[in-house]
């Protein structure tokens, strides 16, 4: 029996900031040339689908162009990264003498300054996912991709999953450029939201690129 529903979670490709590990929430720097070269040659090893989701920021519109060309594109800012405010830009290493970037770390309930707390940011992404699967119901189709951001999948990941996965938010690992597969076998199964299973994607060729 073919599955009812398949909806692929991919992080966006690397930026500059990324590879020199800046906080770029809500910052919006394009692919860097590596991050270019990675998803290019994931391309091969991904399905295709029928339509992409993004989150409106540039690497995530643009990993969806380098990974599905000519694939429907529709974007959205809620399902952009946490806002992490002040911190923008910046790195562990200029950060790690703060005292309230130290109590985020073990605590991540406390907003960074000037930016966005975890229940604002996991009730975002909520309105987000509802707003996804309105328009597959009107699309009609079976394949979707969702190119968005670490937070954002490893939140619709601890949401999703079936029981039996213990994963936690922090647990989830989702490195630039590749993701999940959540499956729903049945049409009661998607009505019910928890996925049948899921599978890491890109399916096949080397994870690093």
């Amino acid at each position: 029996m073919d599955d009812y529903m398949v909806i692929g979670f991919i992080r966006h490709g690397l930026t500059e900031e990324n590879e020199r590990g800046k906080y770029i929430g809500w910052t919006n720097p394009s692919l860097s040339k590596g991050g270019i070269d990675i998803l290019q040659r994931r391309r091969p090893f991904f399905r295709q689908y029928e339509g992409c989701f993004s989150s409106d920021l540039n690497r995530c519109v643009e990993s969806s162009h380098f990974l599905f060309p000519g694939v429907p594109i529709k974007s959205s800012p809620l399902l952009r990264e946490l806002h992490f405010g002040k911190w923008e830009g910046l790195t562990f290493e200029t950060l790690k003498g703060d005292g309230v970037y130290q109590d985020w770390l073990t605590n991540p309930t406390i907003s960074p300054p000037g930016g966005e707390g975890m229940n604002a940011f996991r009730k975002r992404v909520d309105v987000a996912w509802e707003q996804i699967k309105a328009q597959i119901d009107e699309l009609n189709g079976k394949r979707y991709a969702v190119i968005t951001h670490g937070g954002v999948i490893r939140h619709l990941l601890t949401s999703l999953s079936p029981g039996n996965d213990p994963r936690t938010f922090w647990e989830w690992k989702v490195s630039h450029g590749t993701g999940y597969e959540l499956i729903w076998e049945t049409e009661e199964d998607w009505r019910d939201q928890v996925c049948t299973s899921l599978r890491a994607v890109p399916l096949t060729g080397r994870q690093d690129g």
